[in-house]
């Protein structure tokens, strides 16, 4: 009994280790770990039963399994916002109100189309992001473009691909587009500086590689196919942090990385970042409305010059994603 609890005492102290330092390997090396990350949860609760036991035995283990909790604390509080500072209130010409949301296609379906976006416009939000923007032999563009009529700027993908396009609607001037085309994929992302009266911020629009998972294959093949795509959204993760680390003004990045808070890519983007769901949330469920609703891999981070005064993850019907709904006031000093 004493090897079997010092062999299982091991492997967990390695799995915390490898939770904790995932971010210092490489994409390869992380993506080959996406499981552990996946598994953030069980393995923090674990690490506190055996230290809650450790002490009540006063056993001198205990401080061991105390180091490993305050070393994964933050990655566990990655999904729960406890948020207690006081937002000064200010005003609504100052506020910028964004959505964000991976529409999923709008169901290719204009009925679908126009209540979705009539859910989106009452909010009066001046910038909306949308993932998975449906080719426009399926739904057309013009369609699209048309139920955004109060909104003067708007850019998206100038390649056009099958499927995983990208738009943004601004009411507010657009310049400096640039787009990212991420090898092997039809993922990518849109960036533009935006100039909101008198101060500009920098907009990214992402759409991380997806999880591909098949439900017709094999587990082995699921598995792998897991693995491959964790690497390639490791990669591209990579690519947006240069792209963030580059800019000269205050950034908003949101969009749909289809990973979690304890995952290489979420930790890689966020460094320097604020999340808004931890700075302003009031829900602890996840973004993805399937699988029991628990998953958050949609995402609004912001440079530390916004104050977050809101954020919203909203239900709806036509997609299986929730809606990101964000209130931010950029300081003027910046």
């Amino acid at each position: 009994m004493r090897v079997f609890n010092c062999l299982s005492g091991g492997i967990l102290c390695g799995l915390t280790l490898l939770l904790i330092f995932l971010p210092c390997f490489t994409p390869e090396w992380a993506g080959n770990l996406i499981f552990i990350s996946l598994s953030a949860i069980p393995i923090c609760i674990a690490d506190g039963i055996i230290f809650a036991i450790l002490l009540w035995k006063h056993n001198r283990w205990w401080m061991l399994y105390l180091l490993l909790l305050l070393g994964s604390s933050p990655i566990l509080s990655g999904y729960f916002p406890l948020h207690f500072l006081h937002r000064e209130e200010v005003p609504d010409s100052n506020q910028l109100k964004l959505v964000c949301w991976n529409a999923e296609g709008f169901r290719l379906n204009k009925d679908t189309l126009a209540k979705a976006i009539h859910s989106i416009r009452i909010l009066q939000p001046g910038i909306v992001c949308l993932q998975e923007r449906p080719h426009t032999n399926l739904l057309a563009w013009d369609t699209i473009r048309a139920a955004f009529p109060d909104y003067p700027y708007c850019i998206v993908n100038s390649r056009e691909d099958e499927i995983l396009n990208l738009a943004v609607f601004s009411r507010w001037p657009v310049g400096n587009v640039q787009e990212y085309y991420f090898p092997d994929s039809y993922n990518k992302m849109l960036q533009a500086d935006i100039r909101m009266i008198g101060q500009t911020f920098r907009l990214f629009n992402v759409h991380l590689q997806t999880t591909g998972m098949n439900e017709s294959s094999s587990m082995k093949d699921r598995l792998q196919t897991m693995r491959h795509h964790a690497i390639r959204r490791n990669r591209q993760a990579d690519l947006l942090a240069n792209a963030i680390a580059e800019s000269p003004y205050p950034v908003i990045v949101c969009g749909d990385f289809n990973d979690t808070p304890a995952s290489y890519v979420y930790r890689k983007i966020s460094r320097s970042l604020q999340d808004c769901f931890l700075q302003a949330g009031r829900t602890w469920k996840g973004s993805y409305q399937r699988w029991g609703d628990f998953l958050r891999i949609d995402y609004t981070l912001c440079s530390p010059a916004f104050q977050v005064n809101c954020y919203q993850l909203v239900s709806n019907p036509w997609s299986d994603h929730k809606q990101q709904h964000c209130v931010l006031y950029l300081d003027k000093r910046y």
